[in-house]
């Protein structure tokens, strides 16, 4: 397995649940809700190439600690790898707001024709995305953002709106 080397965790596991209808490149993909897994050691996580240590971001960035998530999504849009896109999209559909802060800061990327690409290839998870914003804010922002439309993960969202009124 990918993590054996980096992981001495026996107690691992990952959500049966999906974060829903992902296809890239025209490949049905199953990603996990989340896991449950610790953080591996630093020296682990070095000796690791560029890619792995993306990869462990990506499964990361479903970690059940927000903490972890958090400090995975900035690793991920560091990168212009075509696979990241469902990892951070999906991070704003989540409860976490400093999560959705960081990818606010860094939302250019998210013009990125990778992104683009994936929301129009994705039209079931990015409505389903919306719609985990949209219930989120009900449930958690709503007294900080009185108006849907003031939420920073629905601002983010918004950017897509036009490219799937154009696909």
């Amino acid at each position: 397995m990918l993590l054996e080397p980096v992981y001495n965790d026996p107690l691992w596991s990952i959500s049966p649940n999906s974060i829903g209808p992902v296809v890239l490149n025209g490949e049905q993909l199953s990603i996990p809700y989340r896991v449950y897994l610790l953080e591996p050691e630093p020296n682990r996580v070095s000796a690791l190439t560029h890619i792995q240590q993306l990869i462990l971001s990506a499964i990361l960035s479903r970690n059940h600690d927000g903490f972890v998530r958090e400090r995975c999504v900035g690793e991920l849009l560091r990168s212009h790898e075509p696979w990241i896109p469902p990892f951070v999209l999906q991070l704003l559909g989540e409860y976490v707001l400093g999560i959705i802060r960081v990818v606010e800061d860094q939302s250019t990327v998210l013009k990125s024709w990778e992104y683009r690409r994936f929301v129009i290839e994705n039209p079931a998870f990015f409505q389903l995305l919306k719609q985990r914003i949209a219930s989120y804010w009900i449930c958690y922002y709503r007294a900080m953002f009185p108006r849907l439309r003031d939420y920073p993960a629905f601002q983010i969202v918004e950017l897509f709106d036009d490219v799937m009124r154009k696909k």
